[in-house]
C-alpha cells in the first residue's frame, strides 16, 4: 500500500469489501496498523540519518573499521551470526503466532508469542555479551569512532526491541484477561510486523558495521560521500 493510500484511509468507516470478516477480523481498518506504519517510517528515517553520518565518518583517518584484519573483532563475526539466527527464530515464532491467530488456536498462539518474546530477550542478552567481548579486547566506546557507532546503533536497536517486548507484554496480558482472539488481531499482527522489521533492520546493521575499509570507501563513493 502506498503512503498516499495510508493517509487517505478512514479507520472509522467500514471497509467496502466483505473480505474484512475473514480470519475473525472486524469490518474496520485497525488504527493500530496505520500508527505502526508511521512509527516504522520514523524509525527508518532515524536510522538512515545515522547510516549517512556513519559512512561519512568512515572516510576519516581516525576511523578504524572493526573488520578486515585477522586481529579485528568482526573479521570472523560468528557471535553476530548467532545473534542473527536467534532473531530470525524470534521472527519465525511471531509469524507462527499470526497463523495460530487466524486459525483461532489459542494455545499455539500463546506458545508462539512466548517463544518470540523469549528469543528476543535471548538476543538482547547475547548482544550484551558481544559488548562485553569488545570491552575485553580493548574496543571501548570512546576508543575509536567505529566502536562508538557500533555501540550506539546496536544499543538503539536493542532499545527498540525492548519497547516491542513491553508492547507484546501488554497485548498478551489483555489476551489472557478477556480471552477474545478476534479483538486482538490487529495488535498481534502489528507485533509480528514489528519483529520482522527489527530483524530486517538488524541485518542492515550487521552488514554496515562489519565491513572492511575498502567496502566503506566504495559505499561512500557510490553515495557521493567520499
Amino acid at each position: 500500500m502506498s503512503w498516499f493510500g495510508i493517509l487517505s484511509e478512514k479507520p472509522w468507516l467500514p471497509e467496502a469489501h466483505g473480505t474484512a470478516a475473514q480470519w475473525g477480523r472486524t469490518a474496520y481498518t485497525p488504527a493500530v496498523k496505520i500508527s505502526l506504519r508511521f512509527l516504522l517510517g520514523i524509525i527508518s528515517v532515524f536510522f538512515m540519518l545515522f547510516f549517512v553520518t556513519f559512512i561519512s565518518r568512515s572516510q576519516y583517518d581516525d576511523f578504524l573499521a572493526l573488520a578486515g584484519e585477522p586481529w579485528q573483532p568482526f573479521t570472523h563475526s560468528w557471535r553476530l551470526w548467532i545473534n542473527s539466527g536467534v532473531l530470525v527464530l524470534a521472527s519465525v515464532a511471531m509469524q507462527n503466532a499470526v497463523y495460530a491467530l487466524r486459525r483461532d488456536q489459542s494455545l499455539r498462539l500463546l506458545c508462539s508469542l512466548a517463544a518470540g518474546a523469549l528469543l528476543a530477550m535471548l538476543f538482547i542478552i547475547l548482544q550484551i555479551s558481544v559488548w562485553q567481548f569488545l570491552q575485553s579486547m580493548g574496543y571501548g566506546v570512546a576508543a575509536n569512532p567505529a566502536n562508538s557507532y557500533f555501540y550506539i546503533l546496536t544499543g538503539l536497536h536493542a532499545l527498540h526491541l525492548i519497547g516491542g517486548l513491553v508492547a507484546l507484554g501488554r497485548v498478551v496480558n489483555s489476551l489472557r484477561r478477556d480471552g477474545y482472539l478476534q479483538n486482538r488481531h490487529a495488535a498481534i499482527e502489528a507485533c509480528a510486523l514489528y519483529w520482522h522489521y527489527l530483524l530486517g533492520l538488524w541485518l542492515v546493521l550487521f552488514f554496515m558495521l562489519t565491513r572492511t575499509p575498502e567496502t566503506y570507501a566504495l559505499i561512500a563513493a557510490a553515495c557521493g560521500l567520499g
